[in-house]
């Protein structure tokens, strides 16, 4: 977890960054939680939905990513699950995520909203359960109940890990943004204004 923000400047920005040997790794389409795999800018998140510093970046910066980028093929966002083994409930708001995304688009990011947004709530009491249930449909929330009973999706769950651990992932949130061939990675959050500021630079 980190939870300060880089200071909101593009030379801050750019000094977050950290030139990494270009990689490739297997997505598909239902990891996007906005855009298209062919976007010519491609940002990949490892996330942990208990970490306070990932609901920032994801309710603050990656939304209006989603938004203004997405909408329009210009940017890919990538979610991958990187629960934090000192966080006793990520491991279980994770698997509720990669559950929703079997569903569909829609129903995971209505999940993934509901598990950032009201991230105080569920990890007080522990109510994951309950959160999700105001946020989907009664016949979604049956659904994905038994998408939850299958086993692949820990081994799903594993297998981002695993590749997070591959890129030298040790915090939440780190994200890899790649274009052009080149990929950066950044550790903890940035401002939007200022992630928006390096996109437009990277598509004009």
């Amino acid at each position: 977890m980190r939870m300060s923000y880089l200071v909101p400047t593009f030379c801050a920005l750019l000094a977050a960054f950290v030139a990494v040997p270009a990689q490739a790794p297997a997505v598909t389409p239902e990891q996007c939680v906005g855009g298209k795999l062919d976007a010519p800018v491609r940002i990949e998140v490892f996330s942990d939905f208990q970490c306070p510093a990932c609901r920032t970046f994801y309710l603050d910066v990656i939304q209006k990513v989603v938004e203004t980028y997405c909408s329009r093929d210009k940017v890919c966002v990538i979610y991958h699950e990187f629960p934090l083994k000192n966080h006793n409930l990520a491991r279980v708001a994770a698997r509720y995520s990669k559950a929703a995304q079997r569903l569909g688009r829609k129903q995971w990011v209505t999940v993934m909203g509901a598990l950032y947004t009201s991230q105080a709530e569920w990890t007080w009491d522990g109510s994951v359960e309950g959160v999700i249930s105001r946020a989907l449909s009664p016949q979604d929330l049956a659904e994905l109940k038994k998408r939850l009973e299958d086993p692949s999706i820990d081994a799903a769950i594993d297998k981002e890990v695993a590749l997070g651990e591959k890129r030298e992932v040790q915090s939440t949130p780190t994200f890899f943004l790649s274009s052009r061939g080149k990929e950066e990675r950044v550790v903890g959050g940035v401002p939007y204004p200022v992630l928006k500021g390096y996109i437009d630079r990277l598509i004009d």
